[in-house]
């Protein structure tokens, strides 16, 4: 059973480049839902259960990991073009351009845990100061 549909994958597609062999697009997906079912083993249940946008998120999921292969298919970290006094550079981000991933963010996304790169810990709270109560943030 699949959640995503090529139509989902294509239909989100940004830019004239969308890939238009749906054959190839579902291989894709099969790829990326096999990747979250090892990864999140009670995705299917909690899908079941009703989890509230879970199935959408995993759609988006999955969406976003094929278009990343379908947009940089070589794997390819930089390019540059440079004709006469003109040049273009690009540089592709991730950890892995073109393979098949799931980020940091969706990977949060799908267990409700929020990723973030930087935390604060009040090292004062609850702390009572010398004749005075509880300080109160």
């Amino acid at each position: 059973m699949s959640w995503t549909s090529t139509d989902d994958v294509i239909g989100s597609w940004i830019g004239d480049d969308a890939p238009t062999n749906t054959a190839q697009v579902q291989v894709w997906i099969d790829r990326a839902e096999r990747m979250l079912r090892q990864r999140f083993t009670t995705l299917q249940t909690r899908i079941d259960e009703g989890e509230p946008d879970l199935l959408e998120t995993v759609k988006d999921t999955v969406s976003a990991m094929v278009q990343r292969v379908f947009r940089n298919p070589e794997g390819i970290r930089q390019t540059s073009v440079t004709t006469g006094p003109f040049s273009e550079q690009r540089t592709y981000g991730g950890n892995q351009p073109g393979a098949l991933y799931i980020a940091d963010e969706e990977a949060g996304a799908l267990t409700g845990r929020v990723v973030s790169g930087a935390y604060e810990i009040d090292p004062l709270i609850g702390y009572t100061y010398p004749g005075s109560g509880p300080v109160i943030l």
